[in-house]
């Protein structure tokens, strides 16, 4: 269905400029990238793009707001999308009428005037460009990940010296930039990539700092020839920037005729045709990852890099909580830190353990408690709803918590 679509690439979107919730400007700008083969709605590209800005900093995958499911559904059950998407854009103030649409209708939210280019078809001028200093501050701003901090400084000490031999006419000692991320879920190579394509973008190895995140549904088809042209949408929609395939090992085809090959193919292809514009970072668990690298020649000699995420500590983790917690403008009782520690260090080792995702479980977690707590007398206040007390840290057994029993003779 044509909402199930545009809602995966909305919140595509959305994830990919760090915003928290998916609303009608991210939906606006799936849909225009779906019709985009039209004239009419291909010149509103560059206002859907310039609406998504800001760009912000939000860790979790967001959802979509009520107004952009109404959008949605609007989008949904029109015999005439394309009509809906014009009609939307209709009447915007700073950018001018929609060519081809009706007087009148709705205009799009004030917040997308300030971003929206004078004329419909001018594209935005560039961003003001990021120093990379001010990239790699943020990138040390993450709590823990030293060894994942450190390569990344050398790394962009690399691209920098590579840039300044190019300028003057030499060849590049190291002109890769594609990326493995091995490391368990939870460990922030998501965040890592995306700060990574603002790094290469400030450095001025890639002329633009496009995100975009992909799994193997996004690649691969289900009949043959399909999925050559599936991985080649992808790759045009990222140029230039960066994309991330999360769980990149599932693309390690299993048998002769798994289509996954075709989209490993046209992904070494896009890396060869456009080099200057797109980089690669493939995500996933070290082992897995290493077949799913040496299941191409044409992977294997394009990703050398390889940086490893490892485990968030007990001490990292309680951090990552308060972040949460002042994130949400909900303070924390007396206790609060010492007792999600002691859960830290309870589960830590256990397996499936999501280190950071757990973090944001336990958040989670509480926060119900406090307003189950607050909503027992039949009323909420928001003082109730502010605070985080020790009770509300009470972590349950779970399948989680529990040892895995090993069939077989167990050593006293």
């Amino acid at each position: 269905m044509l909402g199930n679509r545009l809602l995966d690439a909305a919140i595509a979107a959305a994830k990919g400029y760090g915003h928290a919730a998916v609303e009608p400007r991210h939906v606006l700008y799936a849909a225009v990238r779906q019709f985009q083969s039209r004239p009419e709605v291909e010149a509103l590209l560059p206002r859907a793009k310039a609406a998504l800005e800001p760009r912000g900093s939000a860790l979790q995958t967001p959802k979509a707001t009520p107004e952009a499911e109404q959008l949605l559904a609007k989008l949904d059950a029109s015999p005439d999308a394309v009509a809906v998407v014009l009609e939307a854009f209709r009447g915007d103030p700073v950018a001018g009428p929609v060519p081809g649409a009706a007087p009148g209708g709705p205009a799009l939210p004030a917040a997308q005037h300030a971003a929206a280019p004078a004329a419909p078809a001018e594209r935005p001028g560039p961003r003001p460009a990021e120093s990379t200093a001010a990239v790699l501050a943020e990138i040390d701003q993450l709590i823990g990940l030293a060894s994942v901090k450190r390569q990344l400084a050398t790394i962009s000490a690399v691209v920098q010296a590579n840039q300044e031999r190019i300028r003057a006419g030499m060849a590049p000692v190291t002109p890769s930039l594609h990326l493995v991320f091995t490391g368990p879920p939870g460990t922030g190579k998501t965040t890592v990539a995306r700060l990574v394509a603002r790094l290469y973008a400030a450095a001025g190895a890639l002329p633009g700092s496009t995100f975009t995140e992909v799994s193997r549904s996004d690649l691969v088809a289900g009949y043959v020839g399909q999925t050559a042209i599936k991985t080649a949408e992808i790759v045009t929609k990222t140029r230039p920037g960066v994309l991330f395939i999360d769980e990149a090992y599932s693309l390690t085809p299993s048998h002769g005729s798994d289509f996954a090959a075709e989209a490993i193919a046209t992904l070494v292809k896009g890396m060869e045709d456009f080099r200057s514009e797109l980089a690669v970072i493939a995500a996933g668990y070290g082992d897995e990852m290493v077949d799913f690298v040496a299941s191409n020649p044409g992977l294997k000699s394009r990703f050398k890099t390889y940086i490893d995420f490892p485990d968030y500590t007990p001490d990292e983790l309680t951090r990552i909580f308060g972040g949460f917690a002042k994130a949400a403008g909900i303070a924390l009782e007396e206790g609060v830190l010492a007792a999600a520690d002691a859960v830290f260090r309870r589960v830590v080792d256990k397996r499936d353990f999501g280190n950071a995702r757990f973090a944001r479980s336990l958040f989670e977690h509480a926060y119900a408690r406090m307003a189950a707590r607050a909503a027992a007398d039949g009323t909420v206040t928001v003082a109730e709803v502010s605070t985080i007390n020790v009770t509300d840290l009470e972590w349950e057994e779970s399948g989680l918590d529990r040892r895995v029993r090993k069939i077989g003779f167990v050593r006293d």
